[in-house]
């Protein structure tokens, strides 16, 4: 790391339910780490709030302020070239009032901002399931759906930001609700959390069962659980989950052709319901130069969106 001042970086995943973040050195060392919720991030007490666990997080980690060089900060959303929130629809957040706030307290430190499924691409890339030195797409599955491009160690964003946004690649043209992007028949509203619970929905419908309890409308596990039970409608919501993946895996490797896909956020936790499936799908669909590139899950788990964070503070260095 270039001699700023300062020896370590800050990395924060802002998620749409809480924010992870830890004070990170050069070589991918996590100092110290923190866990905080999210609410909505657009007024002065919520930068605060967020500022305040920032500067606790430094301190648990034996360092002052003035030590650390840079923060990253990554957001479920389209961040563009020069910072900008394009687009976030999923989170309340005005970034540059955050962004802000983080600044006061950290004057000497570059701020550097990008899209959380970009964020764990490059984390993964860095120092966990992809490849450092070729090229990784790394998904995320969770409250939405996205996909970082990393290609020799850097993130790829896009001319609008928006490269690897593949929650909104149309997977069923015939689709009647719109996604939170305006369109209809988008990924993210069959892969994410919710999408999931919808068509687990549909299935007891279909079959005139009764659905487990589900505690929220992001409660994936619940499903997940009532697959590896045998329950039949949850086995055929985590296969059709793992069908339209495959299928949108395939759009992207004639784009990209990786040496690898990586898959993670929350819903990679149940990947063992919904992973043959996917592999299954993207070999049928693949075109034959790239039906063999590797779908694997995410090693790094929910701290490969800080640490992605905390790597493109060290580029931005």
């Amino acid at each position: 790391m270039a001699d700023r001042g300062g020896s370590v970086v800050v990395g924060m995943d802002i998620g749409g339910t809480s924010i992870k973040m830890g004070v990170v050195t050069e070589g991918g060392k996590a100092l110290a780490t923190s866990k905080v919720r999210t609410g909505t991030l657009d007024n002065e007490e919520a930068f605060a709030e967020v500022r305040d666990a920032v500067l606790a997080l430094v301190s648990d980690a034996g360092l002052a302020p003035e030590a650390v060089a840079a923060l990253g900060v990554d957001v479920p959303g389209v961040v563009l070239e020069d910072g900008t929130l394009a687009m976030a629809p999923n989170i309340t957040l005005d970034l540059n009032g955050l962004l802000a706030c983080l600044g006061s307290a950290f004057p000497t430190a570059r701020i550097a901002a990008l899209n959380d499924a970009n964020a764990a691409a490059l984390g993964e890339a860095w120092l966990g399931s992809g490849d450092a030195s070729g090229s990784t797409v790394m998904v995320t599955l969770g409250t939405g759906v996205g996909a970082g491009v990393v290609i020799g160690g850097r993130v790829i964003a896009g001319a609008h930001g928006a490269a690897g946004e593949i929650g909104h690649i149309n997977v069923e043209p015939s689709e009647t609700e719109a996604c939170n992007c305006g369109c209809h028949g988008c990924l993210e509203q069959y892969a994410s959390a919710r999408g999931l619970i919808r068509l687990y929905r549909e299935e007891c419908e279909k079959d005139g069962a009764e659905p487990v309890e589900i505690a929220h409308t992001t409660d994936a596990l619940a499903v997940f659980e009532a697959a590896r039970g045998g329950n039949a409608q949850a086995r055929r919501a985590c296969e059709r989950v793992g069908h339209y993946l495959g299928r949108a895996l395939a759009a992207v490797a004639v784009v990209v052709d990786p040496d690898a896909f990586v898959i993670g956020g929350g819903m990679s936790g149940g990947w063992d319901t919904l992973g043959e499936a996917c592999v299954e799908r993207y070999r049928e669909v693949a075109i034959v130069s790239c039906k063999d590139t590797p779908i694997r899950p995410a090693s790094l788990g929910n701290d490969a969106g800080f640490l992605g964070a905390a790597r493109q503070a060290i580029l931005a260095l």
